[in-house]
């Protein structure tokens, strides 16, 4: 299955969970979780470099300027030791991603990472319930409701650590193979 693929279910599957359970999601407008720092896979820098280079100049050179500005305190994630990186986690969980507009909305969302098509889900892997992530969906569903709407993890690839990218600095890698920075 290609990761194109792969977005796709993630797309179909998150608007038909969305769709079966409403009560249970509180996405409309919210923006929570583009806080806060995390890691997306290798294979969504494309993604993200179609999106970027879609918007206006203007935009894009907004965006790209937040993400330098957030990597001015960046560890070599690929690098560093687990206490480095958990530390950096903890100090940019208010850390806005550098892709929301003065809204608080995506201005990449047709291209976001897979990560963020699937937040807000509660998740599992196989058989095997993880739970949730996002604190304000699925607060008053049951177990049944819960587990039914997991998106499992075993459709995303196994990211080896040497492919994992922050979003601020897949969007730094990206200016810079594409002249922008």
């Amino acid at each position: 299955m290609s990761y194109k693929n792969i977005v796709e279910r993630a797309d179909a599957f998150f608007h038909e969970q969305m769709s079966r359970t409403p009560q249970h999601f509180q996405c409309e407008g919210c923006s929570l979780c583009c806080y806060g720092l995390f890691e997306i896979g290798a294979a969504d820098i494309p993604l993200l470099a179609e999106g970027l280079a879609q918007l206006h100049p203007a935009r894009r050179k907004r965006i790209v300027r937040r993400a330098a500005a957030l990597m001015k305190d960046h560890p070599e994630l690929r690098s560093c030791s687990n206490e480095e990186r958990d530390a950096f986690f903890q100090r940019t969980t208010a850390a806005a991603c550098p892709n929301l507009d003065e809204f608080g909305s995506c201005m990449v969302y047709e291209s976001r990472p897979l990560v963020c098509r699937t937040f807000g889900l509660p998740v599992r892997e196989g058989a095997r319930y993880i739970g949730d992530i996002c604190e304000l969906n699925f607060t008053n569903a049951d177990d049944a409701e819960r587990q039914a709407a997991a998106w499992d993890l075993e459709w995303e690839d196994e990211i080896d650590p040497q492919e994992e990218y922050t979003i601020p600095e897949a969007i730094v890698l990206i200016a810079r193979l594409r002249g922008w920075l």
